[in-house]
């Protein structure tokens, strides 16, 4: 029995070996590999934490392909259990510049020379990484010399750093953690850099170790990572240099997020647009001069200029932020449901309902939330620089830990209430009461008015003040109730998954169909337009509203072709004139079709789904459908003038 989770792991497919070990969790009580945690005592936990990392640096499994420039060894047959009533920490980037600069041995100078406490699980922890690399430098020997120099020490070269950010990274993979960031790369990196084309080179082997492994790091689906190199803010040649070996190697993985302001060089807009061109789904465009003065409310500015990203789109600061900014789904549809229930007066008092169900319901959403506690890591800490000042672990000794949700729906909620003060109130062809019924009914016996609500105008993510006023509102109702204790954002990877488990709503939008997709028109239709989307988005308010905040058009491929110079205007102007945050899926209709029909037949066909770029053939059948239908209607209806 006490190897039973290991073997299971080591038979069963990736997917399904996720529920796999949960179930033997529960029926036989195993932990991590032999490992159970049956204490709640800090000290306890830390200590089991600690001998889980000492297990997985004493028996994982070691592979080195000879000539390989990198060693990057993940052993997929190890899975680390959660401790039972926490956390794991993940969706977070450590301070690799910390880790290329200083080395583990000056790393391990940082620590409190006391003996006792924290300062000894971090010797102890640092320990168990040293006994790792030097087996990994036993069953490297091409690279044994390189092993055994970083990253003990601070890196002299371009490949050092590299190689040392590699093996930590690949450490922290094993340890369990989850959508692991790769921070700003160009900016750490840049010290190192002499050479062009061997930095291209090292750059080249790099990306294609840090994709390995694709399956066991891929979390609710293929491609989703949470692998985001962030580059940009400010430019050197690294920046380029990064870009253009993505545009080379035409993969899905790791994701680039590029840092963009009035600064952004001629040179980099251009390799982005060739990136977009080739459809590769990246870079998303993430604007400083919004996102910084937004950060500044909850970080120094210092902290906010050194912004990277979680795993799609929510900022936090590397290295100094443990936020977990996926903690929850607010589902903006379902107060009002609740708002509905037997309602009957004015408009403003259904919004005032709707503003006390929405705090209700917040409430019971975040209760659950805040009942689990972080789980401590020893590993993670060691790259979290307060942690080490403060002989705290991550868990609660970070620099900060500022938490935040996102928010499904916007678009469907703004419209349904549209729809309802159009309806029920300014024309007074429908009566408030009637509105609950046909959507308990899902339009079985009102199909005309179904059709006739979808196409609603103006409506979310057009430019018209009623519109951005309503949205604005429902910004300031979440900002009410979670401003100060947590972020949010516009933007969700949920929009199918909450969308199977809610009911018609009066955007016309049938019980189980997809939510909105992040900030986009719920359909894109005659009269509407780029410039438009683009100026609706722009007059948001990410002051408050900033836990991610993107933008995501389709754009059709011999458009583009015929108009790329322009669309690019188009989109730098959207972003100056105050769009957060944009991602562009490029994509040729008439071979969407014939994928999406035979999707073996376009083994390489990228597409981006919601914050993270995947092969459409890796993809459950319900988000190739909605890719499809997006992409057909901007082919038709896309242009520039609203």
């Amino acid at each position: 029995m006490k190897n039973a989770v290991l073997k299971i792991a080591r038979r069963t497919p990736f997917f399904p070996y996720l529920r796999a070990y949960h179930t033997l969790y529960r029926k036989q009580g195993l932990g991590c590999i032999k490992t159970r945690i049956i204490s709640s005592s800090k000290k306890d936990i830390l200590e089991r934490r600690l001998h889980q990392l000492e297990k997985v640096c004493r028996d994982s499994r070691i592979h080195f392909n000879p000539g390989d420039r990198f060693f990057y060894s993940i052993d997929t047959g190890i899975h680390v259990l959660e401790t039972e009533g926490y956390r794991r920490l993940g969706n977070l980037t450590p301070d690799y510049g910390l880790l290329v600069e200083r080395g583990l041995e000056g790393i391990e100078e940082m620590i409190e020379d006391e003996p006792g406490g924290y300062p000894d699980i971090l010797r102890r922890a640092l320990g168990a990484v040293k006994l790792y690399l030097e087996r990994c430098a036993e069953h490297s020997p091409e690279i044994a010399d390189k092993l055994r120099r970083v990253p003990l020490k601070p890196a002299e070269t371009l490949g050092e750093a590299l190689q040392s950010i590699l093996f930590m990274n690949s450490l922290i993979w094993m340890y369990g953690h989850p959508l692991i960031g790769l921070g700003r790369l160009d900016s750490i990196l840049k010290e190192y850099h002499e050479d062009p084309e061997e930095s291209r080179e090292l750059i080249r082997d790099f990306i294609l170790s840090v994709s390995s492994c694709y399956e066991f790091k891929s979390n609710v689906l293929p491609g989703d990572t949470g692998q985001v190199i962030v580059l940009g803010g400010e430019y050197n040649d690294l920046t380029r240099i990064f870009l253009e070996v993505m545009l080379e190697l035409r993969i899905p993985d790791p994701k680039v997020v590029l840092r963009v302001n009035s600064r952004t060089p001629d040179d980099v807009w251009e390799l982005s647009y060739r990136c977009l061109r080739e459809g590769l789904g990246y870079p998303l465009f993430s604007n400083d001069d919004v996102i910084v003065d937004a950060l500044s409310q909850y970080y120094s500015r210092s902290d906010a200029l050194e912004y990277a990203t979680s795993a799609c789109w929510e900022p936090l600061i590397p290295g100094r932020s443990s936020d977990q900014n996926n903690l929850a789904n607010l589902n903006l549809l379902e107060p009002l449901e609740d708002a509905l229930h037997g309602f009957r007066g004015e408009f403003s008092e259904l919004l005032e309902r709707y503003r006390q169900e929405l705090h209700r319901y917040i409430d019971e959403v975040m209760e659950n939330v805040e009942s689990v506690r972080n789980e401590p890591s020893p590993l993670l800490s060691l790259l979290f620089p307060d942690c080490i000042r403060n002989s705290r672990d991550i868990c609660d000794g970070a620099g900060y830990s500022i938490n935040g949700v996102l928010t499904v729906g916007m678009g469907n909620l703004v419209n349904s209430l549209l729809n309802i003060r159009r309806l029920c109130y300014d024309e007074k062809t429908m009566d408030i009461t009637e509105v609950e019924e046909v959507i308990r009914d899902d339009f079985r016996s009102a199909e005309a008015l179904r059709v006739g609500l979808e196409l609603i105008s103006p409506g979310y993510g057009m430019d018209e003040d009623e519109v951005v006023e309503l949205t604005n509102t429902i910004i300031q109702m979440l900002h009410d109730k979670l401003g100060g204790r947590y972020k949010f954002g516009l933007s969700s990877p949920g929009y199918i998954t909450l969308g199977e488990s809610t009911g018609a709503s009066f955007d016309g939008r049938h019980a189980g169909e997809p939510l909105g997709v992040h900030i986009s028109p719920l359909k894109f239709t005659d009269g509407m337009s780029y410039t438009e989307v683009l100026n609706f988005a722009a007059a948001l308010d990410y002051l408050k509203a900033f836990n991610g905040g993107v933008v995501d058009i389709m754009v059709d491929r011999p458009f583009l072709d015929r108009a790329g110079n322009e669309f690019m205007a188009l989109i730098r102007t959207g972003l100056r004139r105050g769009v957060m945050q944009l991602q562009v899926n490029v994509l040729d209709p008439e071979v969407l079709l014939r994928a999406r029909d035979n999707p073996e037949l376009y083994p390489d066909l990228i597409v981006r789904v919601w914050g993270f770029s995947a092969y459409f053939r890796d993809l459950p059948e319900e988000y190739r459908e909605l890719i499809v239908r997006r992409a057909l209607e901007y082919s038709e209806h896309g242009g520039y003038s609203g």
